[in-house]
């Protein structure tokens, strides 16, 4: 009768073989996943033999031998601290974004006020729900997540019921068509890739959810002016970029929103990753 620790090694091992990099994290989070555990409680059992049925955990294992994410395997992915539900359905949520709610948020707390923000291209509702968590159930904020994909807004919906009930409306609409504003806020996580950065690594993800015409700008050249007819005189404007879009993001903003703020900024890794919009303040473009 193997191990904990005969499985963990083994399942490393295959991983490994097929090319896959976070080859120990990934069997460790899959065999904790399986036996309904945590991986600290899995650190403890390592030297005890395995009662249970390995052949789920093996068919896991070749699954995510084969590419398929670990989010999908599990069914959830963390984000902003957030245990949140994923599906095939949706885009898995990245580190990077998170840095979208960090600013929002910062703005939202300073003002106690009726605002309104939307999270356009919602998907899981990772962004929105994570706002409405981090400011709590007191702030009188009217959160809106929008989709145009009925199958991602059903996960966003299981995962507002989960981490912030009563706090999120969730709408099916195209970018800002359905909304006819003034908006305080707005944020934006929409698909920037263009067909030629499609890679292994994405292939399980929806498409849709990834890739964007006109050299993967299109959904923002679309969006912009739409955020511009709607944002009220103090609001402002987030959305995550590709590096390579951060001169024509800065150029296409500043157009639409010549008495704004315009800023490019960088991500962890120092790449121009946000572009932030702040109406009727000082103007400056970097």
């Amino acid at each position: 009768m193997p191990t904990y620790r005969d499985l963990l090694r083994a399942a490393t091992e295959r991983l490994r073989a097929a090319g896959i990099e976070s080859a120990r994290l990934d069997a460790e989070v899959l065999l904790a996943h399986v036996f309904g555990i945590d991986r600290t409680e899995l650190y403890r059992r390592l030297p005890e033999p395995v009662e249970a049925a390995t052949e789920p955990f093996w068919h896991l294992i070749e699954r995510r031998a084969h590419g398929e994410p670990v989010a999908y395997l599990t069914g959830h992915r963390e984000f902003y601290g957030l245990d949140f539900i994923v599906t095939p359905d949706t885009l898995i949520p990245r580190p990077e974004t998170e840095f979208l709610v960090t600013w929002t948020v910062e703005r939202l707390r300073s003002r106690r006020d009726h605002v309104r923000c939307v999270d356009v291209g919602t998907g899981c509702g990772a962004i929105v729900i994570a706002i409405a968590a981090t400011l709590g159930p007191a702030h009188p904020a009217l959160l809106v997540g929008c989709d145009r994909s009925f199958a991602a807004l059903r996960v966003a919906r299981l995962n507002r019921d989960r981490l912030a009930p009563g706090r999120v409306h969730l709408v099916c609409g195209d970018l800002l068509n359905w909304c006819r504003g003034p908006l305080d806020m707005v944020v934006a996580n929409l698909p920037y890739l263009r067909p030629e950065q499609w890679h292994p690594s994405i292939a399980f993800e929806p498409p849709e959810a990834l890739f964007a015409p006109d050299a993967g700008f299109g959904l923002y050249a679309e969006l912009l002016p739409q955020v511009a007819e709607r944002l009220a005189t103090h609001g402002a404007f987030i959305f995550e970029i590709d590096p390579a879009q951060a001169e024509r993001a800065l150029t296409v903003a500043s157009q639409y929103f010549p008495e704004a703020a315009v800023t490019v900024l960088p991500d962890l890794a120092g790449l121009p990753r946000y572009v932030t919009i702040e109406r009727k303040t000082k103007s400056r473009v970097s």
